[in-house]
């Protein structure tokens, strides 16, 4: 039964989170390189302010994006290693 209850609280619920902020995380992290490599043009091409304001801002929202995914993903990894000493310690 204590082996239950740690599955369904913790160790199921930490592997879905860690799975979906993996996922995001990745995702996020895909574009971040793709706004980092239209910025790197912008400059080249020797964008005005405006442009490279706009461009910076879309890059710092998906580099705030993948940190705060990586921060989710290290608290699910946590609630399973939880669960997991859980079940696998003795009364």
């Amino acid at each position: 039964m204590k082996n239950l209850v740690f599955l369904t609280l913790l160790v199921i619920p930490g592997l879905t989170g860690v799975l979906l902020s993996g996922y995001w995380g990745y995702a996020d992290f895909m574009k971040l390189t793709q706004t980092e490599r239209n910025f790197q043009q912008l400059v080249i091409s020797k964008a005005n302010q405006r442009e490279l304001f706009i461009a910076a801002h879309r890059e710092n929202i998906h580099r705030l994006n993948v940190a705060a995914e990586g921060v989710w993903l290290g608290l699910g990894l946590i609630t399973v290693g939880v669960g997991m000493i859980g079940i696998v310690q003795r009364d």
